[in-house]
């Protein structure tokens, strides 16, 4: 997140144009000087409150607040056995967590991998979903691709946190590429079906609303909302924000929207004229529409330019870091059927996919990693309200397709390195190019992401009729897809017999309604998971979850 526009910098309290000394700043208003409180007005006039909120959080006035690490507890579990079932973001957590503790842990896992939703695919992976059976992946050694959680936001510290514990390596995830592609159909004007540079698409609608924003303050059309020397000084920002010509205030183009020819020994190289206003209008309402949150004027928190994931995929922290940890504490295809308990203890039944038996085991309590809409298939001795709660929370739909490709025709022959190029076809969504290895031979791409009622569409399709519906559309992007193409694999996560949705989708009333129910243990049995937090739709709130129940049952222990 910026602090300041172009042109100005903080100092103390006061917001300085460039180019004057600490020494000239004084409370006496002129021209070149903005107090923070002026500044903010302009902010708040310009772009919203939520700009406003971003500058303060940028100069420290703003608490991130959140848990930032486990809770230090004291006091040993020794001889207390808790079962954990599901090696979900949320089980490994709370599992790991009470092995420190010192408890007795095991660990029931239905599939044969830890990490749950967090799943990143290579050659030899495998799903199964109902109504289309099993799927085999066939990449070639080195290609690998997230099929759920791809990229981390800086203030989910749990992450890091345990990235750091268990010494995993860290890159980049390149979130927003200028580089990247826009594709928008089905609109008006001589755009439709017209593939433009991110950077092209953002430098002159930037211009342009300059352009409108600085004539508005020259013909005095703010003097409600600005003195005349505030409108000065908006002005100013917005011709070098803008790029706009300082005397005349139009946008004609400039060097920010990315070069025609790029230079070389014989030319400084040259710039493409800009679209026009009249034919980017109808391109940009349908670009922002299909992708606001990318491509709004501040990205939000958890969409920044630059992210963070494991050098080789987010599920490597799960298999190389929890699941070394927690050892053969977890026991893999073990379906948990039933939860049972008493005043004394748990009972849990699980089938062992392995023998084809039914095998019991005991302890005296249980944390349930199990998705909420998985968990209504076991038989349970929950109370009646705990039961409606668990029914109440509706789970979302969404696909995920990886394809895989011979040649990174997006690095070669449109220099496109990490990020993502955005669409409005329904059936397509967003495109994502690979962080890692660059130059490589080839790599995979997210070739497809749709939820929600397109989600159910596509996830009625074979396994090689979704990989059709990609290459047909994302061929409008890059042509090149069909000639280079390996094969796709996608996920259809409401599909996943042990998933059964991609994250619960709660609504305002069942999160006031449920959520608070869920969090409290019900019985011997605690909750654990995604579903207990307001961070859904992200393994930060699966882990968030497991350190507060871990210290609730922890305390519920030490007292006996």
């Amino acid at each position: 997140m910026g602090t300041t526009p172009v042109g100005f910098r903080l100092i103390g309290e006061e917001v300085v144009m460039e180019g004057m000394q600490a020494q000239e700043t004084s409370n006496i208003r002129r021209p070149g000087i903005l107090t923070r409180r002026k500044f903010l007005q302009m902010v708040g006039a310009t772009a919203g409150s939520a700009a406003v909120f971003n500058v303060l959080s940028a100069w420290g006035q703003v608490p991130m607040g959140g848990q930032t690490e486990p809770p230090k507890l004291d006091g040993n579990g020794e001889g207390t056995k808790v079962i954990v079932i599901g090696a979900g973001p949320g089980g490994s957590v709370a599992a790991w967590e009470l092995v420190k503790l010192g408890y007795d842990v095991t660990v029931l896992e239905a599939r044969d991998r830890v990490g749950g939703h967090v799943f990143t695919v290579r050659g030899g992976s495998k799903t199964e979903e109902y109504g289309h059976g099993e799927q085999v992946c066939d990449w070639p050694e080195g290609f690998w691709w997230d099929a759920g959680p791809s990229r981390i936001p800086f203030f989910h510290r749990s992450f890091f946190h345990y990235a750091k514990e268990f010494n995993i390596p860290l890159i980049d995830h390149n979130n927003l590429n200028t580089a990247a592609y826009i594709y928008m159909e089905g609109i008006d004007g001589p755009l439709n079906e017209k593939r433009m540079r991110v950077q092209e698409f953002q430098s002159d609608m930037g211009g342009y609303t300059a352009q409108l924003l600085a004539q508005a303050v020259d013909q005095n059309a703010l003097d409600e909302a600005l003195s005349d020397e505030d409108a000065e000084l908006l002005k100013t920002y917005l011709i070098n924000w803008g790029m706009i010509d300082s005397s005349d205030l139009t946008y004609t183009g400039s060097s920010r929207r990315g070069y025609d020819t790029v230079p070389d020994v014989n030319s400084g190289g040259s710039f493409a004229d800009p679209y026009m206003m009249d034919a980017l209008l109808p391109f940009a309402a349908s670009a922002l529409q299909a992708a606001g949150g990318y491509l709004g004027a501040t990205a939000s928190s958890t969409w920044q330019d630059t992210m963070v994931k494991p050098k080789e995929g987010v599920g490597q922290l799960y298999e190389e870091g929890f699941r070394k940890a927690l050892g053969d504490r977890v026991r893999f295809n073990a379906e948990v059927t039933e939860i049972d308990q008493s005043e004394d203890g748990v009972t849990i039944t699980y089938l062992n996919k392995e023998t084809g038996e039914t095998e019991t085991i005991d302890g005296d309590y249980a944390m349930c990693n199990i998705p909420l809409s998985v968990l209504l298939k076991v038989r349970t001795r929950f109370s009646q309200e705990f039961t409606e709660a668990i029914r109440s929370v509706p789970y979302a739909m969404a696909v995920r397709m990886g394809i895989g490709y011979k040649r990174r025709f997006w690095e070669e022959d449109d220099w496109i390195y990490g990020g993502q190029s955005f669409t409005n076809i329904p059936e397509l969504g967003t495109l994502d190019y690979p962080d890692n290895d660059y130059g490589a031979d080839g790599g995979v791409m997210l070739g497809m992401y749709v939820t929600g009622n397109n989600a159910a569409k596509i996830s009625a399709l074979s396994y090689e009729e979704r990989v059709e519906v990609a290459l047909t559309h994302g061929s409008k992007i890059h042509p090149q897809m069909r000639d280079e193409v390996i094969s796709g694999f996608s996920v259809a996560w409401h599909l996943q017999p042990y998933s059964l949705g991609a994250w619960p989708s709660y609504t305002q009333r069942t999160r006031e309604s449920a959520m608070p129910v869920l969090q409290e243990p019900d019985g011997r049995v605690y909750l654990v998971g995604e579903h207990l937090s307001n961070v859904n739709s992200w393994i930060e709130g699966a882990s968030q979850a497991a350190w507060m129940q871990v210290e609730k049952l922890h305390s519920r222990v030490m007292q006996g």
